[in-house]
C-alpha cells in the first residue's frame, strides 16, 4: 500500500509538471504571436513582445499602404526594416514573398515563401502562392521517388510547428503518467486493462511527437535548404571556379547544402546530382 502511495504521489507531481511546462511552453508561443494588422495584402503581423511600440505599427501601417498602392519596393523595404528588428513573423514573410513576386523577383519571393512555411507550415495559403512562384522557375528537376510512407510521415511532420509537437509530445507524457497511475491503483480489472493499454497508446504517442519535435527544432536551428540566387549558375565539380561545370541552376531553384569549404557549399537537388556553388549564389531558407 505504501507504494502506490508513494507512485501516486509522484505521478501526481509528474503530471502537474508536465502541464506547468506545457503552459510554459503555450506561453512562449503565445509570446511570439502575431498581430493581425488588417490589410489588403494578407493581414502582416508583428510578434507580439514587450518591444512592440507605436513605431513599429506605424510602420506596418505604411508598408501595407505601399503594398496597397502598388508601391512594392517601398513596402519591401519598410517589412525588411521590420524583420531587423527581430520581429519577423510568418505574415511578414508571406507579404514580403508577395511584395518580391509583384516585382519578378522570383528568388527572394521563393525564398520568403519558404521561410514563411518553417513558421507556419499547415498554412495553406503560403503553400499555394509557394507553388505558384515555383511553376515560374525555369528549372525542372525530377523528384527522385520516395516510399509512400517516408513522403506521408515528413507531410505529417510538418503539418504543424516543433512548438505544437512539443507541447502535443507534453500533452501525451501527462496522459501516459495518469494511464499508469490508473494501471497500479485502481482495483477494477476493466480500468487495470484500459489503463495498461492507454499507456502502451500514450507511450508510442509520445515517442513520435517528441521525435517530430526534435528534427523540426534541429531544422529551425541548422537550416539545411537554400535558394540560388543568380539568374543562372554553374554547379562545379570541387570548390574551384576553375573545376568542370557539372550543370546548370537557375533562379529559384531550391538546394539542399551540405559540406562547406572557404566560400563554397555542396549542395544536392532534387534528382540527387551534387556539386558546388560559391555562397553568394544561394541563401539560406532559416
Amino acid at each position: 500500500m505504501t507504494k502506490k502511495i508513494v507512485t501516486l504521489i509522484i505521478s501526481i507531481f509528474a503530471i502537474f509538471s508536465s502541464f506547468a511546462a506545457v503552459q510554459n511552453e503555450t506561453a512562449t508561443m503565445q509570446d511570439n504571436s502575431s498581430i493581425t494588422i488588417e490589410s489588403e495584402p494578407e493581414s502582416a503581423a508583428v510578434p507580439a513582445s514587450a518591444e512592440i511600440n507605436a513605431d513599429d505599427e506605424a510602420v506596418w501601417d505604411e508598408a501595407n499602404t505601399a503594398y496597397i498602392n502598388a508601391n512594392y519596393n517601398r513596402a519591401i523595404e519598410l517589412y525588411h526594416s521590420i524583420e531587423e528588428r527581430g520581429l519577423a513573423s510568418e505574415k511578414l514573410y508571406y507579404n514580403l514573398g508577395n511584395a518580391y513576386f509583384k516585382i519578378d523577383n522570383i528568388g527572394r519571393s521563393i525564398l520568403y515563401y519558404n521561410k514563411a512555411l518553417r513558421l507556419a507550415p499547415g498554412d495553406a495559403d503560403i503553400r499555394y502562392n509557394l507553388d505558384v512562384a515555383n511553376s515560374y522557375t525555369k528549372d525542372r528537376i525530377q523528384v527522385v521517388p520516395e516510399l509512400f510512407i517516408t513522403s506521408w510521415v515528413r507531410l505529417l511532420r510538418q503539418a504543424i510547428s516543433g512548438n505544437a509537437w512539443a507541447v502535443l509530445s507534453l500533452l501525451f507524457f501527462a496522459a501516459l503518467l495518469f494511464s499508469v497511475m490508473v494501471y497500479l491503483l485502481v482495483q477494477s480489472l476493466l480500468f487495470r486493462k484500459v489503463g495498461f493499454f492507454a499507456a502502451i497508446v500514450c507511450l508510442i504517442l509520445f515517442a513520435i511527437t517528441t521525435a517530430f519535435a526534435v528534427t523540426e527544432r534541429r531544422h529551425a536551428i541548422s537550416p539545411e535548404e537554400a535558394v540560388v540566387m543568380s539568374a543562372s549558375v554553374s554547379v562545379k565539380a570541387a570548390p574551384n571556379k576553375n573545376a568542370t561545370d557539372m550543370f546548370v541552376l537557375h533562379e529559384g531553384t531550391k538546394v539542399r547544402v551540405g559540406d562547406r569549404v572557404d566560400r563554397w557549399t555542396e549542395i544536392t537537388i532534387a534528382d540527387g546530382n551534387k556539386g558546388w556553388l560559391e555562397d553568394k549564389t544561394i541563401e539560406m531558407i532559416d
